[in-house]
């Protein structure tokens, strides 16, 4: 008898995609385009959502003007608009709850670091394999899989790499690169003991997941970083590395 993460594979899945924003239309605009033809020309049943994370009023407004243009390329996009900030875990967590029927779950962050061709290849790899992958996309550099980043990048995602697997015993090799597609019935079966919505959702979303008996297959994806990131490599670091101590704290505790 399959388990509910391991349930047979439906013909035409439905797949919700997330796309978080903070007072970053303007690089959503320059990525929004590109995305919303892929996904037109892939074939697949997306429904996708931009679920806005407290950004300020006029940037809301353009958030508007964005998606209404982009229904012209794909007319099932949602915009999700919210008062305050949840963090980007938050934003796209409550896009999630929303969508309770889907099949897959996935995102994808807005700046365009992630083409719009590897992110609908990453969905087909989580549709294409069993019910309980999660498919993770990771910066390889190869000749398929270009990566342009600064050295500093670099080193920095080596390091938290090196934490995560020392402090939480998660062994894949890039959590932090954004975009993944989840099984619905995996994440709903984990959604209570989600508590992270900052830099190391992900890191515990994994985690849970594969606690849960999800298997996690990673897919090198082209990736380049884009200018207007307000990620600080120095600053933020110490906080990811707290947020991975409080989820150990959990797992010592049995929490997941």
């Amino acid at each position: 008898m399959l388990s509910v993460l391991e349930s047979p594979l439906k013909a035409n899945p439905a797949i919700v995609l997330v796309t978080p924003v903070w007072n970053d239309s303007r690089r959503f605009g320059r990525y929004g385009l590109g995305l919303a033809r892929a996904l037109a020309a892939s074939g697949l049943r997306v429904r996708w959502i931009i679920a806005d994370d407290g950004s300020s009023v006029d940037e809301q407004a353009e958030l508007k003007v964005l998606v209404e243009a982009l229904r012209g390329s794909y007319p099932t996009i949602d915009l999700d608009l919210c008062g305050q900030r949840t963090r980007k875990g938050g934003a796209i967590f409550r896009a999630w709850d929303q969508c309770r029927e889907a099949d897959w779950l996935a995102f994808v962050d807005c700046d365009g670091a992630i083409d719009a061709e590897s992110m609908v290849g990453l969905m087909r790899l989580a549709m294409g394999g069993a019910s309980n992958v999660c498919a993770v996309a990771i910066r390889k550099n190869t000749q398929e899989t270009p990566v342009c980043r600064s050295m500093m990048r670099l080193i920095a995602m080596r390091i938290f790499s090196f934490f995560v697997r020392r402090i939480v015993g998660l062994k894949c090799s890039d959590t932090q690169c954004g975009a993944k597609v989840v099984p619905g019935a995996g994440y709903r079966a984990v959604r209570g003991k989600l508590k992270e919505r900052g830099y190391v959702f992900d890191v515990e979303l994994l985690l849970a997941l594969e606690r849960a008996g999800c298997r996690i297959e990673v897919q090198p994806v082209r990736w380049k970083e884009v200018a207007g990131g307000k990620v600080s490599l120095l600053t933020d670091g110490w906080r990811m590395i707290a947020g991975l101590l409080r989820i150990r704290a959990r797992l010592n505790r049995g929490d997941y």
